[in-house]
């Protein structure tokens, strides 16, 4: 009674105090959505809660009390209080006052061991979290987090699917939060192995024990906790038990707990290794796309659609699933964009249909053969006609006028998957399909009359980017398409309603020429620019220039637009210009930066048009396009943008156009670094094994090693390949003859043999014809389409130079010495009849010493190692795998830091990470260019989610071998854990050097700002009166406010390890002069060596910050001393050359 009567007079007060306008800034008109009930039920909750809630010693208020009855009279006086609000009133300030006490109570009641108590707290858990929505973002709802899922392994199920349900909403409203909202949020679930508890539930999970729902509430929680933290993917696909029971649970007779588990699935395939694991299961792959039959209900249908959108995204995982189960993925995807009546799963089959699409193969027969233009020609009018006529073909003007002027947001869709069905349709394809009233020429005449409209607005006025943007990229896809009458039907719709000729391409230029000639603080038109560059390609395409264009201006507009999208101050993404493709989309052909491929597309087409008329000075030519005079204006221009755009980190797409580009002025192929090393290969014919022998009497030196992966079709035939066919000359040397045919031209083969080496040739107009006739013979295919200036096909891959086919075990491998690792393992071999069983690899030579000059030198020596068959390298097997296909493909392997090696042992971890160090140590002994700087590149990326263990082992081994780079990086990753480390004994095993590299990182600022806020706390061990290192003498500036005990919590932001600040407590121990509070700086070394009585700059020390104070060597000392010793080493080889020819 005495509780109620309380209640009541406080409901009393706050009624007076409502009605005589005391609200405040939260008061007014808000505070009068507050009923008499609700602040009765207000009063009689906060009284409850004064039973438990207090604040200790002046803190933060706290729950304290312990006892059940307390916390469940608490509990009942939350619940009847959530009850009854409503979303206006959760936005007042007295109700949020009210919610955050409640969730204070809730932290500390939760923690309770009471059964009833805990099933009642997660009730109200969820309750509370369930009221306040999407504004659970105001509240501290991360308090209860980690109670929470403590809770998620308890034996009562009432608590578990209470608590996964409350953790279900939190997670999910906080989902497109801050970062750091989710770190906090995962921390607390690592400390709680939240991640593993649900794993447990899932696979204990009987129907005979457990209800429905416990099993539905964790995996709606393991899905979402999956999509927001790529690191817990791990534990789910490496978890075969698991993966066994979520497999079984996809044709379970629920059918909402087969959506749940494909929304699992799509979270899961978010993780590569996952995805792999998901598309290597047949089984598996065959339920999902059972799931797409008409008879499933429509959720089914959607969620398999987006879980096969996911898996689609990489073309590797479009092989494998149109490799195996093509029939139920497409035929399931016509039947969702067949349905008018379910716009969602339209629009879900039109955007699987479109990832399937963009990539070239067999299933798009498939697509024609279901009337694919019968599906997009009923999605375009379906809403538009009526039943009896939905059958027939309306007239291409009446089309085209109920498209635009009745535009949908699928309609986007349809003139994507156009263009994509007609850039890789084939002849053969459309058999059945084109007529004169088809279905696909209905859509094909509508489309070009929109891209014309878009063309011929492009000029004046700004394109409506989501209506003409697929449009105009459906017309360009078309004017590519390999099929004849899909190109005839465009080419001449387009030439019917576009105004073509030189004046409308310069009117177009006119206009790109304003946008990018441009002020430095005025910005580019981007949307202008590429509405500008797709009409010039598909003008250029249709309709080659005549003389009247000015082509000099032309081209310095295009080359200014390549050059500012390289430098990304031109950057146009897709996404971001039409709506319609906010989804997963990964890898495009075109680049990220669509305005690059468009200007390099009219650039190419422009120039291919030109026969036989020098660009520059107009002067006639019998080939090619700029004359020699005229080639090095060019050459300092355009061809020198074209080069350093290839240069860059390009998609397929743009690298082929810049080839193609190149091509025009001589410059065939793609350019690579190990292509540059073979090409001293051509003039080397000591190792030489191939003669190549012409008509004339000439004869060309070659390699087989290199001829056998490149250009097989010069090697002599099968019967004569073997010992059997070689012939020795006079100096003892073996050679395969190949007699040439008579019409093979000798500059033309010399080309070729370039190419073969190089990847990359400079032809002349005097040998286009020759070098273009052996191109076609040796089935150099990249090299003919240069030659004869084709579009190139698109999303066809960039060829890259790589030998390392010639190290399979063939019949025939051409091989002549063997590599041997310091390994004790045993192989067996498969070459020919090799015996060896130790670790080893058949290679050859004359790659060797392309990239080796040590190995070069070996073998021109003379020596006994020189005819040795066999070699010993002082490196580890793995370590010889990686050096030899940085030999043969010119870069290492790469270590992925993915799921998987976070999750790594720190055995496996540092078995791993070692080859790069013996690599890097063996790169200063045989003068192996860039592969030092590749392992340390490789190193790095690593060790920020590599394990403290392996990191302090790394450390060791990379200072035995002397690479103080990697020693330095490796320290600075686990140099913020220094006490840690020093306290646990790990750091015992270091030298004094690398220890004291250790503790200078532990305590160098990384730079940024430093501010700081009043704390309390210890001392780290390095600060304060007898530090003993180095920053004993460091004074620190004297902070406003604070008396001579008290300490400042100083916190880093910036450039900080892993990003993260290092909490610093500082003690104020004398009267330093006051500086800025903003920011605190320590002393120059010069300032602190003067002190101490010493010189500055100390000779030959590392000469930034503290470190030469402590005498630890630099990075610049190591690699001066690793010059001096490897000019010392360079004099051996030398030598022994000279002494040979000197015998």
């Amino acid at each position: 009674m005495r509780a109620a009567a309380a209640a009541s007079k406080a409901a009393g007060k706050e009624k007076s105090r409502r009605k005589g306008g005391g609200g405040g800034a939260g008061g007014g008109g808000g505070e009068q959505l507050l009923t008499d009930q609700v602040l009765s039920l207000r009063a009689r909750l906060h009284l409850a809660l004064a039973l438990g809630l207090a604040k200790s010693d002046g803190g933060p208020k706290k729950w304290q009390s312990t006892d059940a009855g307390i916390q469940s009279h608490v509990l009942k006086a939350a619940s009847a209080f959530l009850g009854c609000l409503t979303n206006e009133m959760l936005r007042l300030p007295p109700i949020k006052e009210s919610i955050s006490d409640i969730l204070i109570a809730l932290e500390g009641i939760l923690q309770s061991k009471n059964v009833s108590v805990l099933i009642q707290a997660t009730d109200v858990s969820l309750k509370l979290v369930s009221s306040v929505g999407n504004l659970a973002r105001q509240y501290p709802v991360l308090e209860i987090v980690t109670c929470l899922a403590s809770q998620l392994s308890a034996n009562q199920i009432t608590i578990a699917v209470s608590s996964a349900s409350t953790l279900n909403c939190i997670l999910n409203t906080l989902a497109t939060a801050r970062s750091s909202i989710h770190a906090e949020i995962w921390e607390a679930l690592e400390k709680t192995d939240a991640v593993t508890s649900v794993i447990g539930a899932l696979q204990n999970y009987s129907p005979d024990v457990h209800p429905l729902n416990y099993l539905m509430e964790m995996m709606s929680l393991l899905r979402i906790i999956l999509w927001i933290w790529p690191s817990s993917r791990y534990h789910v696909w490496s978890n075969c038990n698991l993966m066994g029971k979520l497999a079984q649970y996809c044709v379970a007779s629920e059918m909402d707990v087969a959506v749940r588990v494909l929304k699992l699935y799509a979270a899961l395939a978010l993780c590569g290794n996952g995805a792999m694991v998901l598309l290597n299961n047949e089984d598996l792959m065959a339920k999902v796309g059972a799931l797409l039959g008409k008879s499933n209900p429509s959720i089914a249908r959607i969620e398999a659609l987006k879980f096969y959108q996911i898996l689609l995204r990489s073309s590797k995982g479009c092989d494998l699933l149109m490799a195996a189960h093509y029939q139920h993925i497409i035929e399931g995807t016509i039947n969702a964009m067949s349905r008018d009546d379910e716009r969602l799963l339209t629009i879900e089959g039109c955007r699987t249909a479109l990832l399937v699409l963009r990539y070239a193969g067999d299933h798009h027969r498939l697509f024609w053969s279901h009337a694919i233009d019968d599906v997009l020609y009923k999605i375009l009018t379906g809403g538009c006609t009526s039943s009896h006529k939905a059958n027939q073909i309306l007239c291409h003007d009446k089309l085209f006028n109920m498209v635009s002027e009745n535009f949908m947001d699928i309609h986007s869709y349809v003139w994507d998957i156009l263009g994509n069905l007609a850039v890789h349709c084939k002849n053969e394809y459309l058999s059945v399909r084109k007529g004169q009233d088809s279905a696909l020429q209905a859509l094909i005449h509508c489309i070009c009359s929109l891209a014309a409209d878009a063309m011929q607005k492009s000029n004046t006025m700004k394109l409506s980017k989501d209506v003409h943007e697929p449009a105009l990229r459906a017309v360009l896809m078309m004017l590519l398409s390999p099929s004849g009458y899909i190109l005839s039907e465009a080419s001449s719709k387009l030439l019917h309603v576009l105004p073509l000729g030189d004046d409308c391409l310069n009117i177009l230029f006119t206009s790109l020429e304003s946008n990018t000639t441009r002020s430095i603080t005025a910005s580019f038109d981007n949307v202008k620019i590429m509405s500008n560059l797709m009409s010039l390609a598909g003008m250029v395409m249709l309709q080659p220039s005549n003389n009247s264009l000015n082509m000099r201006r032309a081209v310095a507009v295009l080359s200014t637009i390549i050059k500012e999208c390289v430098h990304n101050n031109i950057h146009i993404t897709r996404p971001k210009v039409v709506s319609h493709l906010q989804f997963c989309f990964e890898g495009e052909w075109e680049g990220e930066n669509i305005a690059l491929i468009y200007g390099l597309m009219v650039l190419f087409n422009l120039l291919k048009s030109i026969n036989f008329v020098c660009i520059h000075c107009k002067r006639n030519l019998d080939v090619g396009i700029v004359c020699n005079d005229c080639r090095d204006h060019y050459s300092e221009g355009l061809i020198r943008v074209l080069q350093n755009a290839s240069c860059q980190n390009l998609s397929p797409g743009p690298k082929l156009y810049i080839s193609r580009i190149l091509s025009l002025f001589g410059l065939c192929g793609f350019p690579s670094k190990l292509g540059g090393k073979m090409r001293r290969a051509l003039d080397d014919n000591e190792l030489a094994d191939l003669e190549l022998l012409l008509s004339n009497g000439e004869s060309l030196k070659a390699h087989t090693a290199i001829i056998s992966v490149r250009c097989p079709k010069l090697l002599p035939s099968a019967k004569s390949l073997g010992s059997d066919g070689k012939i020795t000359d006079e100096w003892g040397r073996s050679f395969y003859h190949v007699r040439m045919s008579d019409r093979v031209d000798s500059c033309g083969l010399k080309k070729i043999l370039e190419y073969t080496y190089t990847n990359s040739v400079m032809v002349d107009d005097d040998n286009i014809k020759p070098v273009r006739t052996l191109a076609k013979y040796c089935h150099l295919k990249s090299l003919q389409e240069m030659l004869q200036k084709e579009q190139p096909r698109w999303n066809s891959d960039c060829p890259r130079y790589d030998l390392t086919a010639a190290l399979e075990p063939v019949k025939c491998s051409f091989s002549d010495i063997i590599l041997e690792a310091q390994s004790n393992e045993e192989m067996k071999c498969y070459h020919g009849s090799c015996q060896l069983s130790t670790s080893h690899v058949h290679c050859h030579k004359i790659v060797l010493s392309m990239s080796c000059d040590y190995l070069r030198a070996l073998f021109q020596s003379g020596m006994h190692e020189s005819f040795s068959e066999v070699i010993n390298v002082p490196l580890g097997w793995q370590a010889l795998n990686k050096l030899i296909h940085w030999f043969y493909s010119g870069e290492l392997p790469k270590i992925d830091p993915d799921c998987r090696w976070r999750n790594l042992n720190s055995e496996e971890q540092l078995s791993q990470l070692r080859p790069y160090a013996e690599l890097s140590s063996l790169s200063e002994f045989w003068f192996l260019e860039g592969v030092k700087e590749e392992s340390l590149s490789v190193v790095t990326s690593c060790l920020s989610s590599t394990s403290t263990a392996a990191s302090v082992e790394f450390v060791v081994f990379a200072a035995q071998l002397g690479q103080w780079e990697m020693v330095e990086a490796a320290v600075g990753s686990v140099a913020h854990l220094y006490p840690k480390l020093r306290d646990s004994g790990q750091l015992e095993q270091l030298d004094d050097d690398v220890l004291n590299m250790l503790r200078t990182e532990y305590v160098s600022p990384r730079g940024g700002t430093v501010i700081y806020s009043r704390s309390s706390g210890g001392l780290p061990p390095w600060c304060g009166a007898g530090s003993h290192d180095a920053l004993a003498a460091v004074r620190w500036p004297s902070l406003p406010g604070l008396e001579s005990h008290q300490t400042a919590q100083v916190i880093r932001r910036g450039a900080g390890r892993r990003g993260e600040g290092r909490d610093v407590n500082v003690t104020k121990q004398s009267n330093a002069p006051m500086r800025p509070p903003e920011t605190m700086q320590r002393e120059q070394p010069q300032s602190r060596a003067r002190a101490n009585g010493r010189k500055w700059p100390p000779p030959r020390r590392w000469r930034s910050g503290i470190r030469e104070e402590q005498g630890v060597p630099s990075a610049k000392a190591w690699q001066e001393k690793r010059k001096r010793t490897q000019q010392q080493r360079c004099a051996l080889p030398a030598a022994i050359a000279a002494s040979r020819l000197q015998l």
